[in-house]
């Protein structure tokens, strides 16, 4: 689910979307690593998910691809999407796989920024989105029977998981954006998608977990 602020109306059409891989605030990390092992894999996940967020958007919207941490973007005509994770709970894939019924869920929340650099070469912030989302619905195979639990355990351990939070949220955020410009006329790569919003009951939720865990609100 996706919260969508836009910051200018219309919105500029980009020649090109940068992405940026995201920030990982590893304090909200559940992901039973620590040290160099968690900061390791911060990095794989953050640059694995902009991957996927650049081809999902050149899918859907138009030619993007991914740049380094600290790389200069200076075009007017190209936008830069950055972020954050700013809570990262891995789960336990075998009690989603085996067991289900909600258990061994996890949960991926992120905060979105889009800006380009003007004509004059000052920051010009376009839109903010705020995701909120997790892989915790799996019915699990002794829910299935015996003969089930193989198939339903090689099912869960590649449909759900942090990869699979990411992939929804590179698609939340790429719908908004392709609705956005659609409404505007702009002519697009991909096909109608739809961008689930998060409700004003999520948005408190996440409110105040981000206010227990000390994580800046937008």
């Amino acid at each position: 689910m996706v919260k969508r602020e836009w910051m200018v109306s219309p919105v500029p059409p980009p020649d090109l979307i940068c992405v940026r891989p995201f920030a990982v605030e590893t304090r909200n990390a559940e992901v039973n690593r620590t040290g160099a092992e968690l900061d390791a894999f911060a990095r794989k996940f953050s640059d694995e998910s902009a991957g996927r967020f650049a081809a999902r958007l050149r899918k859907f919207v138009g030619p993007a691809k991914v740049i380094g941490a600290k790389e200069r973007v200076t075009n007017p005509a190209y936008w830069v999407i950055e972020g954050r994770f700013v809570r990262m709970k891995q789960g336990s894939r075998a009690l989603r796989s085996i067991i289900g019924l909600g258990l061994g869920g996890t949960r991926l929340e992120t905060l979105v920024d889009v800006h380009r650099v003007d004509q004059a070469g000052r920051r010009q912030n376009i839109a903010s989105f705020e995701t909120a989302g997790g892989s915790n619905a799996e019915p699990g195979a002794l829910a299935s029977g015996p003969f089930g639990a193989i198939p339903r355990l090689a099912a869960g351990a590649t449909a759900t998981g942090l990869a699979a939070d990411s992939r929804r949220t590179a698609r939340m955020v790429t719908a908004a954006i392709y609705e956005k410009l659609a409404s505007q006329g702009v002519p697009l790569a991909g096909h109608p998608i739809g961008a689930k919003d998060l409700s004003a009951a999520g948005r408190r939720r996440l409110a105040d977990q981000r206010q227990a865990e000390q994580v800046p609100a937008r």
